[in-house]
């Protein structure tokens, strides 16, 4: 017989964590990170299909501002150094199916734009970072598997 699934166990963002070089963002907001795959269309007698042609990873970090977190990076890529980094993320939310955790590791980090100063009198800052990767330094920690 089948598992059923709760709606409890559907996973929160607020268990959601992150790490940039080794440092915790506590003041995270929201992480997003994909892998778009490149092909190229191959016509096949009458039918097109595709060929993976390569593999690009990008995605944003969103934070409340706290710190200032952008001047050492822009200070470096303004003498010709590629900063390159790492990110961590965690979701471990108290429900999640057997209590599993989910966990990736994305190396080879790159900023594509970077928030120096953003201000909006009566709110609340939130700074976005976006960010590229190659997806074959990406690696899945622990995963959230079907019982």
């Amino acid at each position: 017989m089948a598992e059923k699934i709760r709606g409890n166990q559907t996973l929160s963002g607020t268990w959601g964590e992150v790490w940039l070089n080794g440092d915790k963002i506590l003041e995270m907001s929201k992480i997003e990170v994909k892998v778009t795959v490149n092909r190229e269309d191959v016509q096949l007698g009458i039918d097109v299909d595709s060929k993976m042609t390569g593999l690009v990873g990008e995605g944003t970090l969103a934070i409340k501002k706290v710190y200032t977190r952008a001047a050492d990076i822009v200070a470096s890529y303004a003498k010709g150094n590629d900063v390159r980094g790492q990110i961590i993320t965690k979701l471990a939310d108290p429900d999640a199916v057997g209590g599993q955790v989910e966990r990736y590791s994305i190396d080879n980090v790159w900023f594509t734009e970077l928030m120096l100063a953003q201000i909006e009198k009566g709110a609340i800052i939130e700074e976005e970072y976006p960010f590229g990767f190659t997806p074959s330094d990406m690696v899945n920690l622990d995963a959230i598997k079907m019982k």
